[in-house]
């Protein structure tokens, strides 16, 4: 069994000594990148709790295949993180108090539609992940053509909007694509 199958299924049957390895392997890396983008222990405490919840939530709804359990979490909390940096408020006079089942529900719709988006981005040729990658990271085209050998910018400019032409199509045939959209506009 992969480690990814065994930290879910630990996590769904709640195998104690399985989590507590989850902690001691995985919630140091997530307090580093935490403290390091403006938060503390409990901060990082809370982001690690919230990834593992939300794995356990959707992993009982729907099985997915998970390549890298360590990848796939930090991911999640990074994303958990973000989410709460942007949405801090930080005022003098008020206290905002945030509804947590609201914030968490919302996550997991918006971390579905990452996952989604992930997995029709999967479906890609390697060199159009590669290439969409790097400028979907902010390479330029003249750094991307330095990178992969290409001939000309032109050439560069053409292969991303043939492999963004792919990845839109491939998302707009996709049932689930159907559905969100559907739902998005009720």
């Amino acid at each position: 069994m992969k480690d990814s199958e065994r930290f879910i299924d630990a996590l769904i049957t709640g195998n104690e000594l399985i989590i507590k390895e989850l902690y001691t392997k995985l919630f140091p890396k997530i307090k580093s990148y935490v403290m390091k983008n403006r938060g503390d222990s409990q901060d990082a405490s809370d982001v690690f709790h919230d990834g593992l919840m939300y794995i356990i939530v959707t992993q009982k709804e729907k099985r997915s295949e998970i390549k890298s359990f360590e990848a796939y979490l930090f991911v999640v909390c990074k994303n958990l993180w973000l989410k709460t940096l942007k949405n801090k408020v930080i005022k003098t006079d008020t206290l905002t108090l945030v509804d947590k089942e609201e914030e968490l529900s919302s996550f997991i719709i918006e971390q579905q539609l990452f996952d989604f988006y992930i997995e029709i981005f999967d479906l890609l040729s390697e060199n159009c992940k590669e290439v969409l990658s790097s400028y979907f990271n902010g390479l330029t085209y003249e750094e991307i053509v330095i990178e992969y050998a290409y001939a000309s910018v032109n050439t560069v400019r053409q292969r991303v909007f043939k492999c963004r032409t792919k990845l839109i199509k491939l998302i707009k045939e996709d049932n689930k694509y159907q559905k969100i959209k559907q739902w998005r506009q009720n």
